[in-house]
């Protein structure tokens, strides 16, 4: 993958003003220092007007399917939770599949001003060398050269002795049998203004770590938009990837989101039962609607593009 994809539609959902851009930067914060990163290997975002992220290379396709919650509705979230399925999928070098939620700034529309972090379950078999499901985390601070997945070089702060941003999600959920969910819950810290993470796998989540408010300056003070989704990427030849389980909503079998809840500056929880909008960027990985409990589902087998 050459150098960054600039996704710049971004969210409007990981995920729909896009940019995707690539490595560690330099820092003056203490404890993060710029670090080698291969430029193959970048934290894939995507903006909520549902386009094509741009980028440098034409074989390269990036597509997600959200629900968006967009700043100034008289109502300032800084925080979601929500439990999603978790799945298995073969996948090949070239191709990806996560699902999670992403929070984001996006400034004035320039890949310069873009600034966000997300969390959930990916396979991405280019950057983990297996094709097993990773639960990840993420953060972008203005634009090219300014990201990191998971710990691949210092800014994300680990709390947790147990859980690890890349650690493999094992079991996963089968298609005829049972199911296995993580939880997530993202939120900014009122004290501190950091913003934290919070993982659950088939029960309440705990404290990972937190994204410190210096990383993240287009966030402070500032509203954000939020996203619950999935999101695929696809270099031909490789054909696009399942998103979810690979069924789409109408089968009545596919993946899902469930217990939504946004949270306030005070930390209070919101549930979500009610719709929401729509970022879908192609037909072949529909969403449904937010149901009374706040459960919808999403995903598909691929598309011809």
């Amino acid at each position: 993958m050459e150098r960054a994809y600039q996704k710049f539609v971004l969210l409007g959902i990981l995920i729909h003003a896009a940019i995707i851009t690539g490595g560690c930067f330099p820092s003056n914060q203490k404890g993060n220092r710029t670090a080698p990163w291969p430029s193959k290997f970048h934290p894939q975002f995507y903006g909520s007007n549902g386009e094509k992220t741009s980028s440098e290379d034409p074989a390269a396709f990036i597509y997600a399917s959200s629900h968006v919650v967009f700043p100034g509705d008289g109502t300032s979230y800084y925080g979601v939770e929500a439990t999603i399925d978790v799945y298995g999928l073969t996948l090949e070098s070239d191709q990806l599949s996560q699902a999670g939620v992403w929070i984001v700034n996006r400034g004035d529309g320039q890949p310069t001003s873009f600034y966000g972090f997300q969390a959930g379950w990916q396979i991405w078999p280019a950057v983990y060398k297996d094709s097993r499901t990773h639960f990840f985390t993420s953060w972008i601070s203005g634009g090219p050269d300014k990201d990191c997945l998971n710990m691949n070089c210092p800014g994300f702060q680990k709390t947790s002795s147990n859980i690890v941003p890349g650690d493999v999600i094992s079991p996963v959920s089968d298609n005829s049998g049972s199911k296995q969910c993580i939880t997530i819950r993202l939120f900014k810290d009122k004290p501190t203004g950091d913003w934290h993470v919070h993982y659950g796998f088939n029960g309440a989540p705990k404290p990972v770590g937190y994204v410190p408010k210096s990383l993240l300056p287009g966030m402070i003070d500032k509203q954000v938009e939020i996203n619950f989704g999935g999101l695929v990427f696809h270099r031909k030849p490789q054909p696009s990837p399942p998103m979810g389980n690979g069924f789409v909503p109408e089968s009545g079998h596919a993946a899902s989101f469930s217990g939504l809840m946004l949270i306030d500056e005070d930390g209070n929880n919101h549930p979500v039962n009610t719709d929401l909008p729509v970022s879908i960027h192609i037909p072949c990985y529909p969403i449904s609607s937010i149901d009374s409990e706040g459960r919808f589902s999403y995903g598909g087998p691929g598309c011809d593009d």
